[in-house]
């Protein structure tokens, strides 16, 4: 055969060959010649600028929560040395060693909430514990203060009024009110007149932190569901198509071979072209066209098929294979009926395609000479497409279907994205 089709064109001395032709799947696209930006927009990828060669500071995880948690300690101490020298509560020294003691307090409170006593134990309903906790902290702060001041008071330098308050506050009756449980209200009251702020921040990053990890499982959640939803797309079409080639080629019809090279035109596109994000809506337009073209080779006699695409075909994207499956199935359900010889299964099909520079809309009829059952909006291809529209446009698409035992009508309609 290989060396026919060299004699041929070399004879011919023309690339096209006179009677065999290049398989379909090998020659280049048919569509409209890409623009400029087709990879990028191919990919689902920026058009490229001299601005993207700048480096760009990628930051862990970690390093990212370091350095968020480092900011909230500069605007903390901001808050100590405010609140140290308020009218009246002023020293005439330095306040740093007092800011020291709270702000060490505070960072040792913030981690603790934060990653042990809220997530670890109050979220599972270890109730005992977090509140062992909470009193571990109480007792930690004194601790912690009486330690502090100890050390300040013997060896730093600190003015008469800086010295009395450490002293009164920190280091006097350290040890009865350590075993008093009416101190220990005493002492939470002045804990919380010092440590509220640093308190409702530990709250708040833990809420940031917990709505951070929802949206991060939440994304993960729907990349499984939209895989999983658009792997039942192709296996069904195949299966579907590879009978129809099967029942051709056992009754030796003549259609078979352009059936074989438009099956391999549509699975090079289901299976290389649609794992980006999105597509473009010209090659998706194209799958379509040529979807059709292979089922009218499928129902030469049953089916008549009319497609028309109105409106600008430029860079719009959309999500893979978004639209086959609701034209597909009104297909499917007619196989129960493939008998090209009987007049009363004929049906007609109508596709129509409007495009706008930000939209595209989707209108779909069947309609049957024969009665057929009323199942199409209940079809789980039907139903997990729909579910496919949810997850990629939400509240960006309408999706309409109305049917009877003759008539079966879609109207999808998709916002694109900017």
């Amino acid at each position: 055969m290989s060396e026919v089709l060299i004699g041929e064109w070399k004879r011919t001395g023309t690339k096209k060959l006179q009677s065999f032709g290049r398989p379909k799947f090998l020659r280049p696209s048919s569509g409209p010649t890409p623009p400029k930006r087709w990879l990028s927009s191919r990919f689902c990828m920026p058009a490229f600028s001299f601005t993207s060669l700048r480096p760009r500071l990628r930051l862990s995880a970690t390093a990212s929560a370091g350095l968020i948690q480092l900011g909230l300690w500069v605007v903390l101490a901001g808050f100590y040395f405010a609140w140290n020298n308020r009218p009246n509560f002023h020293f005439a020294g330095p306040v740093w060693p007092l800011v020291a003691l709270q702000m060490g307090f505070a960072v040792l409170l913030f981690n603790a909430l934060v990653y042990l006593i809220i997530p670890r134990w109050l979220l599972r309903g270890r109730y005992g514990q977090a509140l062992l906790g909470a009193v571990g902290l109480l007792y930690a702060f004194q601790s912690w203060m009486y330690a502090g001041a100890r050390l300040a008071l013997a060896y730093l330098p600190l003015d008469a009024v800086m010295r009395r308050t450490l002293h009164g506050f920190y280091v006097a009756d350290f040890w009865p009110t350590l075993l008093s449980p009416f101190g220990q209200l005493r002492v939470l009251m002045g804990m919380l007149a010092v440590l509220l702020f640093p308190v409702l921040i530990s709250f708040l990053a833990f809420a940031l932190v917990v709505e951070r990890r929802r949206l991060h499982l939440e994304r993960h959640h729907l990349a499984l569901e939209l895989g999983y939803l658009k792997s039942q797309i192709n296996p069904q079409f195949l299966f579907h198509t590879l009978g129809s080639l099967h029942r051709l080629t056992r009754a030796r019809d003549a259609r078979a071979p352009d059936v074989v090279l438009h099956l391999a035109d549509l699975m090079r596109y289901t299976l290389y072209e649609t794992d980006a994000e999105c597509v473009p809506l010209a090659r998706e337009l194209e799958f379509m066209a040529d979807y059709l073209a292979l089922e009218r080779l499928r129902h030469p006699a049953t089916i008549e098929i009319e497609h028309t695409v109105t409106g600008p075909v430029g860079t719009q994207q959309l999500a893979p294979l978004l639209l086959h499956p609701f034209l597909e199935r009104l297909f499917a359900t007619l196989d129960d009926y493939d008998n090209d010889t009987t007049p009363d299964q004929s049906a007609r099909l109508t596709s129509h395609v409007q495009v706008s520079p930000a939209a595209v809309g989707l209108t779909l009829t069947r309609t049957t000479a024969a009665a057929r059952p009323v199942g199409y909006r209940t079809e789980p291809a039907v139903a997990a497409a729909r579910r496919r529209l949810a997850l990629h446009y939400p509240g960006r698409h309408t999706a309409r279907i109305s049917e009877d035992a003759h008539t079966v009508r879609v109207e999808v309609h998709l916002q694109l994205p900017a």
